[in-house]
């Protein structure tokens, strides 16, 4: 059968591959073991890719690469909570999250996910990696002016002497209508941000009082500043056809000045 010139389906462009290629499949916290999620959700998409490049750039021209988070408030309470139900009884941090990092290797293993390393943010050798290069990207980074001061409110346990990252606050959550039965420092459970200030009847998961607001400063990139060459960047990623749109519409929407929605039911009690 002839098929009329206007009714043939438009050619497809074909992806341009690349010299080389760096795979990343996302770091999982070092606060537990893996379960499918982390593997049907993170790896698996990656290790086909990493799998396909090396078929058609060549295995020694693509590098997969993961590792285990072993920093991070989640980290920090998964240990707390597990010295004081007794399932685990080591003080030392780094051995627990050592002990999941061994766990999350050998369940990648075990699906024969493909990476070429699997390492760890905060132990071993990989430590001083990541020490050095965080320092050599901060460094430069405040020799330049691009890096801001900026004071923020944060909990702080006055009995345990310490400041509580968000993890390790709970309460209600000040959103109304908000049937989240959880609360933290400045997010719920089902994610309604709000200001720590706000959160209602907050209690330390370290002493159980209640802690007091202090002002912490930190060290902040001034995102603003480079306004208008990510504009430009992610406007070039928009005109070529190999990026997928949801992929733009993601930097553009990570770009956007702060922002909080509500729910039009909600509008009204502004």
């Amino acid at each position: 059968m002839n098929v009329r010139p206007e009714n043939k389906a438009p050619q497809q462009t074909r992806p341009r591959l690349p010299k080389r290629a760096v795979v990343t499949g996302g770091m999982p916290y070092g606060n537990k073991d893996l379960h499918f999620g982390h593997v049907g959700g993170m790896f698996v998409h990656a290790d086909a890719l990493a799998r396909f490049l090396r078929d058609r750039i060549g295995s020694d021209n693509v590098l997969f690469v993961s590792g285990t988070d072993c920093y991070g408030s989640p980290v920090v309470e998964y240990h707390r909570q597990a010295i004081a139900n007794g399932t685990w009884t080591d003080p030392d941090l780094s051995s627990f999250v050592e002990h999941n990092h061994k766990l999350q290797k050998d369940v990648l293993a075990q699906y024969d996910i493909s990476l070429d390393v699997f390492a760890a943010s905060g132990l071993g050798s990989w430590r001083e990696v990541h020490r050095e290069l965080c320092q050599q990207v901060l460094r430069t980074l405040r020799d330049n002016g691009h890096l801001i001061k900026l004071s923020s409110p944060q909990f702080f346990d006055a009995t345990a002497g310490v400041l509580l990252n968000g993890r390790q606050v709970t309460g209600r959550c000040p959103v109304p209508g908000c049937p989240s039965e959880v609360a933290y420092a400045d997010e719920c459970a089902l994610g309604h941000p709000y200001e720590p200030k706000d959160l209602i009847a907050p209690k330390s998961a370290l002493s159980g009082t209640t802690p007091e607001l202090r002002a912490v400063e930190n060290w902040c990139l001034d995102l603003p500043k480079f306004g208008p060459l990510l504009k430009s960047w992610v406007d070039e990623l928009a005109a070529d056809p190999i990026i997928r749109p949801f992929v733009v519409s993601g930097i553009r929407e990570f770009l956007e000045p702060p922002a909080i929605y509500l729910k039009a039911e909600l509008q009204s009690e502004l």
